[in-house]
């Protein structure tokens, strides 16, 4: 070093460069912390037990020594029994709005630290975390430049829309239904800094969301169950045990055939563990 640059930094005139955070290395691996997202509640006032709402998926995940945290993620302000508020808001706190806190309280819990977490999300809670990695892979405002999400799961999320709105006209349900600006606005399989493993899972007898909307999203992998032993939207996140009609596809190959496989929450741990395929 000359002089004149050591002279430079002892008197302040030239700041050291700032230590990146580094970035987490992908892996198959079941230490990374899970959130939960759940979806849309259209009863009485809008709350949910997060540990109730996703006691199977906390179960699958339990059975299958998963030894990172699993938290369930409050968005309503009467949401309990949940480890990471992201809100305290109603059925009229935008979708894009729940994304935003959602990235932020990733980038704060997890990335800033150079951690990185799995995310699944049922329902609306799929379109929540689809809005949070695009507001971060579109670059908007109040989103935070990167993040680290190495796995998302999303279970009957309503990727392409749905129009069942339960007679309800608040924000919620407008930003599900087709052609809204929040689907219009969501980016086909956002990536975060770190890469993103995608898997969309659905059900040809899901009369809330289509087949064909839970697996929309230009995701890398997607699944299809036909005929769960319960309401088959519901049943997406709360049916793991037994075989199940059920085909699936790892783009860029073909669709499998039609045949007896494991359940959707042992599919869903599954595509938490793998980061490229199954």
């Amino acid at each position: 070093m000359s002089a004149l640059a050591a002279g430079a930094i002892l008197f302040g005139a030239v700041a050291p460069a700032a230590a990146s955070t580094p970035m987490p290395i992908q892996s198959n691996s079941k230490s990374e912390d899970v959130l939960l997202v759940h979806g849309y509640d259209p009863w009485w006032v809008a709350k949910f037990d997060c540990k109730d709402y996703f006691k199977d998926v906390i179960k699958g995940l339990k059975d299958g020594n998963w030894t990172g945290k699993i938290r369930g993620v409050a968005f309503y302000k009467d949401d309990w029994n949940c480890d990471f508020r992201i809100s305290s808001g109603d059925r009229d706190t935008g979708l894009k709005s729940l994304g935003k806190a959602l990235a932020n309280k990733i980038y704060k819990d997890y990335t800033s630290k150079g951690k990185s977490v799995d995310l699944v999300g049922h329902s609306m809670g799929g379109l929540i975390i689809q809005a949070a990695l695009t507001g971060v892979a579109k670059g908007e405002s109040g989103f935070p430049t990167k993040l680290f999400v190495e796995d998302a799961v999303t279970l009957g999320a309503p990727h392409a829309g749905t129009n069942w709105g339960w007679g309800h006209s608040y924000q919620q349900t407008k930003d599900m239904r087709k052609d809204s600006s929040l689907i219009k606005w969501l980016k086909d399989n956002p990536q975060t800094t770190q890469g993103t493993d995608w898997t969309a899972i659905g059900s040809k007898s899901d009369v809330i969301v289509s087949e064909t909307s839970a697996t929309a999203g230009g995701f890398k992998h997607w699944v299809r169950y036909d005929n769960l032993p319960d309401e088959d939207h519901m049943g997406l996140k709360d049916v793991r045990t037994g075989t199940h009609n059920m085909q699936y596809r790892n783009s860029p190959s073909n669709a499998s055939s039609w045949k007896k496989r494991s359940s959707p929450v042992v599919w869903t741990v599954s595509s938490l563990y793998y980061y490229t395929s199954w």
